[in-house]
């Protein structure tokens, strides 16, 4: 889908205190193989809870943007793990700290690691359909608590990190412009993240292993075919997303992938996409961590903050998300 008069106002990130790598190699939470393969440095660890680092991240956000809450009439909030408190509407506490009226829609996007990314192209379709909307606030947070969340062993590849981000939607002219935006959906990987028990009542004691999930998968689904669909959802996204912008994936300045580790980011992400690894914010991701729906507006954020992007220039952000859904966008920097 191609934009036009879509605009993101403001980014903002709100991240966990870094917690160095070799730190849980000494304490056996975090395998010498696994450090060495994901080349993570560092994760970012917060103890607040998940809610209030989105709510944080939103305010930062309309401060940068110069704006009044009561300007906001819509707020996506996107989380991957627990929010918390179960039976409960994040979005509302969201809404409540950082508006503060009740004249905006507040909804959850359940949308796994591509949450962020689905509820900026939702908030462009809302934009576009709605005459009175003017501004929308997408925010993402997820606090990956240990023991329940093995952040360190809860999954191959990567390591997961504190944070909450927030990024303004609106028509008014920002910082950057919203250009192109594509997803694509691949249901017949969802069992990667289920198990073989769709019923199964959750165990409230037992730490979360996300690769018992994957071998029932895979008992099933050769591994090759597993990540050529994964690779062929992806890449798809990504063709429409920069042809709707007339452009192409070596016209980009930047291109931000999942903050995965190093070995993983390569094979599901860089290697297949054809761009160098200096092109991407991977270093800056190993001192991280994946946030969930996060890492697109983090990475924004570090894009902007530390001038790597000037005017004119365009960024492809991809999002992959468990299910398997991958949202694209192509953004344009409108002025330093």
């Amino acid at each position: 889908m191609r934009w036009s008069g879509i605009y993101i106002d403001a980014v903002s990130a709100v991240l966990g205190e870094p917690v160095d790598s070799a730190v849980a190699v000494a304490e056996g939470r975090f395998s010498a193989e696994e450090a060495a393969g994901t080349r993570q440095r560092a994760a970012r660890v917060s103890d607040r809870p998940a809610p209030d680092l989105a709510a944080e991240a939103g305010r930062r956000a309309l401060e940068r943007a110069a704006r009044d809450p009561r300007e906001i009439g819509l707020l996506l909030h996107a989380g991957c793990y627990e929010q918390g408190v179960t039976f409960w509407n994040t979005a509302s506490y969201v809404q409540r700290e950082v508006l503060g009226h009740g004249d905006a829609m507040a909804f959850e996007v359940r949308q796994m690691s591509n949450g962020g990314m689905a509820g900026l192209e939702l908030a462009a379709v809302h934009l576009s359909a709605v005459p009175t909307l003017t501004a929308a606030l997408v925010t993402t947070a997820d606090r990956f608590a240990e023991p329940r969340f093995p952040r360190w062993s809860a999954d191959r590849g990567l390591v997961f990190g504190d944070g909450g981000t927030a990024m303004v939607v609106s028509r008014r002219p920002g910082r950057l412009r919203l250009v192109s935006t594509a997803t694509y959906s691949e249901p017949s990987l969802e069992g990667l993240h289920r198990g073989d028990d769709l019923h199964a009542p959750p165990d409230a004691g037992a730490p979360l292993d996300l690769m018992a999930r994957k071998r029932v998968f895979l008992r099933d689904v050769p591994v090759a075919e597993t990540i050529a669909r994964n690779e062929a959802g992806m890449l798809t996204a990504v063709k429409r997303c920069v042809e709707d912008a007339d452009d192409d994936v070596a016209g980009m300045a930047a291109v931000v992938v999942p903050f995965f580790g190093a070995d993983l980011a390569h094979k599901q992400c860089i290697d297949p996409l054809g761009v160098p690894e200096e092109s991407t914010l991977l270093d800056y991701g190993l001192g991280v961590g994946h946030l969930g729906p996060g890492d697109q507006c983090a990475g924004l954020v570090r894009l902007l903050d530390s001038g790597r992007v000037t005017a004119g220039d365009r960024v492809l952000l991809v999002g992959v998300g468990a299910g398997f859904t991958w949202t694209c966008a192509v953004v344009e920097v409108t002025h330093g």
